[in-house]
């Protein structure tokens, strides 16, 4: 019942170990991470009961599903109320977009369309955001908080699309238009980085620490690996993502 998408593990590992690494270990903070993370794993069970994981699936991990599901989600809902009780009103305020977000990504999966370039992008961003809500009930600054969940929304968008493309050549090569997107995104996500930070949004490091990410996930497009650089190319965009939250927890934290 665990995940099968392994890069979904560091999306969302990543941004709430920085959240939580560049402020303090607070129980609220603590306790929004959980529920993410129980959300998280509320998410493969949920595709066996919708029927995305085939029939096979559903024939032979149905009744598991349901108590996985069933006990993740309610654990999960139940923290997250706990956390807003005691919360804030600027951590509040704070888990509004991420909620958004994860109300839109759960339509998108309900609707079958999480696994699309669209849905994942959508989770990118929602992974992305638990950093900014984390962040902020930990205690860092908005600015703090911001610049991190800007990094990593950069980071993982630039990736999501660049994988995408990698796989798009392998099955109908040369994806010339994907790649090249590919190539565009994480280019135009630095931009923004550095535009955002010229008006004081984020820390000027921001796009320095995405830089890493980018720039791997530009050259993939680039090079396009084939399917048996696909294993290669994630644990590349992991270490880089890596490099990310070490640089943004030595300037944060």
């Amino acid at each position: 019942m665990l995940p099968k998408e392994h890069g979904a593990y560091a999306q969302l590992l990543f941004p709430i170990v920085t959240a939580i690494a560049i402020a303090r270990p607070t129980a609220i903070a603590l306790m929004f991470a959980a529920a993410a993370g129980l959300a998280f794993l509320a998410h493969e069970p949920l595709l066996v009961l919708l029927g995305q994981r085939g029939p096979r699936a559903g024939r032979d991990d149905g009744t598991r599903a349901v108590s996985w599901f069933a006990s993740t989600a309610s654990a999960a809902g139940v923290l997250l109320a706990a956390a807003l009780t005691m919360a804030s009103p600027a951590v509040r305020a704070a888990a509004i977009a991420p909620a958004v977000l994860a109300a839109l990504l759960a339509a998108a999966v309900v609707a079958g369309r999480g696994r699309t370039t669209a849905g994942e992008l959508l989770a990118a961003g929602t992974f992305a955001s638990q950093s900014f809500l984390v962040a902020r009930a930990a205690g860092a600054s908005s600015h703090a908080a911001l610049s991190c969940a800007s990094v990593f929304a950069a980071a993982f968008i630039a990736s999501t699309v660049s994988v995408h493309a990698v796989i798009g050549c392998t099955r109908r090569p040369p994806a010339a238009g994907a790649r090249a997107a590919a190539v565009f995104v994480p280019i135009a996500s630095l931009v923004a980085l550095r535009w955002m930070a010229a008006d004081g949004l984020i820390s000027s490091i921001a796009p320095l620490a995405a830089l890493p990410v980018c720039v791997v996930a530009a050259l993939a497009a680039m090079v396009a690996p084939g399917a048996a650089g696909l294993r290669r190319l994630g644990w590349t965009l992991v270490a880089a993502t890596s490099l990310s939250a070490v640089l943004l927890i030595v300037v944060f934290g």
